[in-house]
């Protein structure tokens, strides 16, 4: 199957590590330096919510939900060479699994030039984006000319850039407090960048910008984790508010979206939320992958590699 046949479901946010990694994550952070992932798949004193998997489970639990593809979102690694470790396994699975599986490239801009270089190199392999990105956990801010360097090389590229939102009103469970605003600016400066903004975009899918209305045209908004952030309704809100070409379907497998009914991850029970959300087949037709496809489509042309 190809990612963009016009039919299909499409999820634009997951996210899988190697067989070490999830074998005892705690020990393997601590060996890779990456404390801040450790926290969030296997925090200190409360039950967590992270789910694990390997690309066959996975591969079974999109067919089991009619899920005909997923892409693989980078973590948001302190180190690059984490971001390399995991890039590794992303081009594996993809060669793997054509059609099924496509990737997003793992960078840590704060590296400076040796990750500008491996993220060409990534991309050069055939990885079809960049991020997931978090500056507040990289160590970095959107000014930062690294980062900066990293969506010029996504615009040349053609290629959208995911980066992690998070709501101020879901609190520090939720992570790191993100920049909504700054990540807007953004935007308006590099209007020919495709910018992904995962979870609702933190809020800003469905409330807008304070004192600012419309929201940059090339935000894009995915639905990663929804059901642990948000009622359903955030569908119908998000949706009347920035329209349905910008909505794009993630549901952040593996993580336990239902962690009260669940313990083991899976694509149905949000997909089958999303269906009693209220949207017309033309709105589901567009979230569930038309949208993606779209932005994924661009990065096929011919352009310019480098920057």
């Amino acid at each position: 199957m190809s990612p963009l046949e016009p039919s299909g479901i499409l999820d634009a946010h997951i996210h899988l590590y190697g067989p070490e990694a999830s074998a005892d994550p705690a020990v393997w952070g601590a060996a890779h330096g990456e404390p801040g992932w450790v926290e969030c798949v296997a925090p200190s004193g409360r039950r967590s919510i992270q789910g694990w998997s390997d690309p066959g489970a996975l591969i079974s639990d999109m067919d089991a939900a009619g899920v005909g593809t997923c892409v693989l979102q980078g973590w948001y690694w302190q180190r690059q060479e984490t971001c390399d470790l995991q890039n590794g396994w992303y081009l594996d699975w993809t060669r793997r699994h054509p059609g099924r599986l496509l990737a997003f490239a793992a960078v840590q801009p704060a590296a400076g030039r040796r990750a500008l270089e491996a993220l060409e190199r990534a991309l050069d392999s055939g990885m079809r984006g960049v991020g997931e990105l978090l500056p507040q956990a990289q160590g970095y801010d959107l000014g930062d000319p690294w980062l900066r360097r990293t969506v010029e090389l996504a615009i040349a590229r053609r290629l959208p850039l995911t980066f992690h939102a998070t709501d101020p009103a879901a609190g520090p469970a939720a992570g790191p407090a993100t920049p909504l605003g700054a990540y807007a600016s953004l935007a308006r400066a590099y209007p020919e960048a495709t910018i992904i903004l995962a979870h609702w975009g933190g809020g800003l899918a469905f409330r807008g910008e304070d004192g600012c209305d419309p929201l940059p045209g090339n935000l894009y908004f995915d639905t990663a984790a929804s059901p642990l952030l948000y009622d359903p309704g955030v569908f119908r809100r998000a949706l009347d508010r920035v329209g349905p070409s910008r909505i794009l379907y993630g549901s952040d497998y593996p993580l336990l979206l239902y962690p009260k009914a669940s313990r083991t991850p899976g694509f149905r029970p949000f997909l089958d939320e999303i269906a009693s959300a209220g949207l017309s087949p033309a709105e589901r037709e567009l979230v569930l992958g038309g949208n993606m496809r779209r932005l994924l489509s661009a990065g096929l042309a011919p352009g310019p590699k480098r920057v």
